[in-house]
């Protein structure tokens, strides 16, 4: 019952759509699909006994699929993408969780970047930290607090849901972790994604 309830407003947008001219209504479908997918897996997820009794998903393994993919999209737009990881070895994430928080910080710093997007990993002895940063023109205090807000979006003219950082901050604080957005020293924005250990 909660998942019908929680979804009903994209189906109701779904045969809205099927008033849309063929082009529109095609990329109009696309949307609503990702944020259809991002609404069954986070529903799940809510519903799960959470991450306390995950196994461990290997650090470098989990984020090779997403800087490889991401790392195709940056060179498209002609960015350079500078990927590190620091330290190799098991974390306590369910691989898609993990894969979404990155995915999600580096797909945004790549949209907005003019010429460069930093990702590092760092795992040690204290716990995990993600930091994702970019060129682009960053976002004042007011801007942040908006961005984290589930379904707002700062510029309406770029395609999304307006889901990405409301649902990465809600991925992070189930893993008992913290998302810090702040100005970056390449001109742009500092995303930092901390998890203990």
């Amino acid at each position: 019952m909660l998942t019908r309830l929680r979804r009903w407003p994209v189906s109701v947008l779904t045969t809205l759509s099927d008033k849309l001219p063929d082009e529109q209504r095609t990329a109009f479908r696309t949307e609503l699909a990702r944020i259809d997918d991002a609404v069954r897996h986070h529903l799940a997820r809510a519903s799960a006994a959470g991450p306390a009794a995950l196994g461990g998903v290997d650090l470098a393994g989990a984020l090779e699929p997403v800087l490889s993919a991401l790392g195709t999209l940056a060179g498209r737009r002609g960015l350079v993408l500078d990927p590190h990881i620091n330290g190799s070895g098991m974390v306590r994430f369910e691989q898609q969780d993990l894969q979404e928080i990155a995915g999600n910080l580096l797909e945004n710093a790549i949209n907005w970047a003019e010429n460069r997007v930093s990702f590092s990993a760092r795992l040690g002895v204290e716990g995990l930290e993600l930091v994702i940063e970019d060129d682009g023109p960053g976002l004042s205090a007011d801007d942040i607090e908006q961005a984290l807000t589930r379904g707002a979006r700062l510029d309406e003219s770029r395609s999304g849901s307006g889901l990405g950082l409301a649902i990465v901050k809600e991925l992070v604080e189930l893993y008992g972790g913290n998302l810090d957005l702040g100005p970056s020293p390449l001109g742009g924005l500092r995303a930092k994604a901390i998890f203990p250990v």
